[in-house]
């Protein structure tokens, strides 16, 4: 059979084995639940309260500097990095140490440094002044340190608002803290601002000076380019744009005019008269209807008369005399357009001619001016920028009184009314979770480093033999005075009657009822020396009750007997009032016969064998021929020989006995005796050759071993209580 180390194999099956073994330890649990809270509780009534007072800034930098300024007070974007800058401001040296100042918690005077020959000095002759000196640096940095932990500075995500925290044990310290941190820090920027504008006037004066020598310079040059130039005023001015528009404008209106006059001239040569009357003279058109009505009647005269017709010859002189008139209207057209021509050509030479004349001028007089007009525009630059700086200066000396700081407190810190710290409902649900945390731990720490044997179970694990009986340990209430022995005949209903009838079941299943069993244990107070009696009684009963239903007497062979085999520690002169009787060893030794050594007991069918007197030579006694021979003149006698045999690590003569009978039972304490313990007492009965049948668990603890969870714990269970009569 397979050992197991761990105590929870024997319920590995279970799937609820941690809750029982967590309900097995509750004691433990409720023990480590209620401490942790109660140690919190504790810890808070010694704690002393922190009140923090919070004070809100908001960072809007003030844009004040014109273009000019932006080399010289350049503004950076808020940015993250910006806004952590502010806080390292807010939680600079200098801020700590003005509030530590206030708080007396460090002096406020700034030592000034000395030199090196007089601290040298100072440190030779007397040397507790550089002890007093670092005592006082000592505790300015402590003081500067705890206000550094209770100043908190922080800033509102996706903002610029800055919230100031103090805390402090004082509620009227926490809010004064807090403010004169943000006062001081307002200080700090508008120390800082007054050095910007300082250094920015400086610039611009500089710079001021800086432009007026080179615009003095500019208006002498000037002055000498002139003078070569021969003018006061310098020279004439060149072709403007709108002069050098006009011209072109005039030229392009002559250019169209003679097109136009062109392309008449062109009509005329290029096709008939008629046409061309029609094209350069529309105001003809009474003479061309005249014409062409005489035309016609001419037409119709032809159609019916000769052409000796006197109307014939009347229209065609007068269509003659029409179409002279309209050829001399005509050539007088032409002529005129003619003229035209030769008109528009001439303007337009003469334009092209002003035009080329004013562009060449104009050439030679930019030439001439360039020098001096390029003078001219520096000058006129450098007379805007010094007017603009002038009006800077003049700007800064105003916002050096006027511009704000960059942040502004929108809400000053108030004192506090509550505690900040400590928050004793959340400690405390805090503590009593982490409480409850332990409680669970702890039981299952016990229940795995449990190295006791709490069940049958653990038992069979641990020796790997069958665990025949848990014994339940009998309360003096419930014995009533009684031995165990004689409450099992009295009561043989009970549970502990069971047991004692399974560990008979156990024993016998294989091979029957053994003639002789010695009953051991690990160590002293095992219940070795009650398991025994009881057994005997039990044997010695039922024994008793086959005998009467068979109808035999009662003689020896149905009797049991019991011998009590701790010589050093006899059990059965107290128990039957047997002191001075002779017993076992002094039938080993000869001094008495059988008979003698045995007495009887007020158990019906059980005899008693007490130990007799102490011997010193009891191993050699129990090492004699004269032992087994004993053993077999009783397995003549009685029907079944019940030893008790002292505890296995006490003496070597639990050993030697346990060889001699038949079977041997080991008794084991519940929840008392170790499983290294147990293991070992079998190990060493194997060893000597014992036929170890099994295990009992002695002195269980019926109610708790019901609330246990073992598998085994159902034979304690109530809903079993209907089987059994006390």
């Amino acid at each position: 059979m397979t050992r197991i180390d761990n105590p929870m194999m024997a319920e590995a099956g279970d799937p609820l084995a941690a809750l029982w073994a967590i309900r097995r330890h509750w004691r433990l649990g409720l023990f480590v639940a209620v401490m942790v809270p109660g140690l919190a509780l504790l810890a808070l009534t010694r704690m002393q309260p922190t009140y923090t007072a919070t004070g809100i800034l908001l960072y809007a930098p003030a844009d004040f500097n014109p273009k000019l300024l932006r080399g010289v007070v350049a503004r950076n974007q808020v940015t993250h990095a910006l806004m952590d800058s502010q806080v390292n401001l807010l939680t600079d040296r200098p801020v700590l140490m003005g509030i530590a100042a206030r708080l007396a918690a460090a002096p406020a005077r700034r030592v000034t440094p000395r030199s090196s020959w007089r601290s040298a000095w100072l440190d030779r002759w007397f040397p507790w002044h550089r002890r007093a000196a670092d005592a006082r640096s000592a505790q300015r940095a402590a003081a500067l340190e705890r206000v550094r932990r209770a100043l908190r500075v922080t800033v509102e995500p996706g903002s610029q608002i800055i919230r100031v925290r103090f805390s402090d044990a004082d509620p009227t310290r926490a809010a004064a803290a807090a403010n004169l941190a943000m006062r001081l820090y307002l200080q700090a920027q508008q120390e800082r601002r007054a050095k910007l504008l300082d250094h920015a006037r400086l610039w611009l004066e500089t710079r001021a000076r800086q432009i007026g020598h080179d615009l003095a310079a500019t208006d002498l040059a000037l002055a000498q380019a002139r003078a070569r130039a021969g003018t006061e005023r310098g020279v004439d001015a060149p072709l403007t744009n709108q002069a050098a528009g006009q011209l072109t404008d005039a030229l392009i209106a002559a250019e169209a005019r003679l097109a136009a006059a062109q392309s008449k001239i062109a009509q005329d040569g290029g096709v008939s008269a008629a046409s061309a009357g029609a094209a350069v003279a529309p105001s003809l058109d009474p003479l061309r209807a005249k014409a062409a009505q005489i035309a016609a009647r001419l037409a119709g005269h032809a159609a019916t008369e000769g052409p000796n017709y006197p109307g014939m010859r009347a229209d065609r002189a007068a269509l003659a005399a029409v179409q002279q008139a309209i050829g001399a209207a005509m050539a007088r057209t032409m002529a005129r357009d003619r003229a035209a021509v030769t008109g528009a050509a001439a303007q337009v030479a003469a334009l092209r001619a002003r035009l080329a004349a004013a562009r060449d001028q104009a050439t030679a007089a930019s030439v001439r001016a360039a020098p001096m007009a390029q003078l001219e525009g520096q000058r006129a630059a450098d007379r805007r920028l010094l007017q603009e700086l002038t009006k800077q200066i003049g700007i800064l000396d105003s916002q050096s009184l006027l511009t704000p700081p960059d942040a502004r407190i929108l809400s000053p810190a108030a004192v506090p009314t509550r505690p900040s710290a400590p928050h004793p409902a959340l400690i405390l649900a805090g503590a009593g979770a982490l409480g409850v945390a332990l409680a669970v731990l702890a039981m299952l720490a016990r229940a795995a480093l449990e190295r006791n044997i709490g069940s049958g179970e653990d038992l069979r694990a641990a020796l790997a033999m069958p665990c025949l009986a848990l014994l339940p340990e009998l309360s003096r209430r419930a014995q009533g005075g009684l031995l165990a022995a004689d409450y099992a005949v009295r009561n043989p209903f009970s549970p502990f009657s069971e047991q004692l009838r399974a560990l008979r079941i156990g024993i016998s299943l294989e091979r029957g009822t053994p003639r002789s069993i010695a009953v051991t244990a690990a160590r002293p107070g095992e219940g070795k020396t009650t398991l025994a009696l009881s057994l005997a009684a039990s044997l010695a009963m039922t024994m008793r009750l086959a005998d009467d239903d068979g109808g035999r007497d009662n003689e020896a062979g149905g009797r049991v007997l019991a011998i009590d085999c701790d010589v050093r520690q006899p059990s059965f002169d107290n128990l039957f009032d047997l002191a001075g009787a002779a017993g076992l060893t002094d039938y080993l030794a000869g001094r008495v016969d059988l008979a003698q050594a045995i007495q009887p007991s007020r158990i019906a069918g059980l005899d008693l064998m007490p130990a007799g007197a102490v011997a010193t030579d009891a191993l050699s006694l129990f090492l004699s021929p004269a032992m087994p021979l004993l053993l077999e003149r009783l397995a003549e006698r009685y029907a079944v020989v019940i030893l008790d045999l002292p505890p296995v690590f006490a003496l070597a003569e639990a050993r030697v006995l346990g060889r001699l009978a038949q079977q041997t039972i080991l008794c084991v304490r519940w929840q008392q005796t170790p499983k290294r313990i147990a293991l070992a007492a079998a190990s060493l009965l194997a060893e000597s050759g014992c036929v170890l049948t099994g295990s009992v668990l002695t002195r269980v603890n019926s109610a708790r071993h019901a609330r246990a969870g073992y598998v085994d714990s159902e034979l304690y269970h109530p809903r079993l209580g209907g089987y059994f009569r006390l």
